[in-house]
């Protein structure tokens, strides 16, 4: 992530931040993927403490790996404690709308999907402030956007795609790459991206 610009004394995050505190810190800063990785930072710390597990998926994942190049709305969540996580959303003034958690105030959507994966050996750790935020691995980012591309017709997914196979070619693990490819049947779609110049 690019370097956040420096605080003047007292604005600082701290690790094991007060409701309150976050919540002074999300709304002081300007960054809004930053602002969001700050929210899931704090959670993850709050879920850890609980021996429970937080892990970014979806869109979000695909803006902090692309540092913003493509944005999202809503922050896509899965959590080994959904009960926990949603007390802790609604400590920090969220609101259940449906499936999506809302905050008005600090303009913010977190969104709890599905169950947490099984398949967790691609995750990466991305360190904003005090925290440690783990996202999905980039890898298994790439195969499901090729799905949503193949079987939902979403052009935007691959762009995504293809952006992400690019930018993470020197450390992308294609073995690893190809055999999710084929799982999910976008093989195809995959050696199409490897084929781009």
């Amino acid at each position: 992530m690019n370097q956040p610009p420096r605080r003047p004394p007292g604005r600082r995050v701290r690790a094991h931040a007060t409701a309150r505190e976050i919540i002074s810190q999300l709304k002081a800063e300007p960054s809004e993927l930053k602002k969001k990785m700050l929210l899931l930072g704090y959670m993850s710390d709050r879920l850890s403490r609980r021996g429970a597990s937080l892990f970014l998926v979806g869109g979000q994942a695909v803006e902090t790996y692309t540092t913003g190049q493509f944005t999202t709305g809503d922050i896509d969540i899965t959590t080994t404690d959904k009960g926990a996580a949603e007390k802790i959303l609604a400590q920090l003034g969220f609101a259940s709308e449906g499936m999506v958690w809302l905050n008005e105030r600090l303009a913010m959507a977190v969104h709890i999907v599905g169950s947490y994966p099984t398949r967790t050996e691609k995750v990466r750790r991305v360190r904003v402030g005090p925290y440690t935020v783990s996202v999905v691995g980039v890898e298994d980012l790439i195969v499901d956007r090729l799905v949503a591309s193949k079987f939902w017709g979403s052009e935007r997914d691959a762009e995504q795609a293809a952006v992400l196979f690019k930018g993470f070619s020197d450390s992308i693990d294609l073995g690893y790459l190809r055999g999710r490819a084929r799982e999910q049947k976008v093989e195809d779609l995959l050696d199409g991206l490897a084929r781009k110049p």
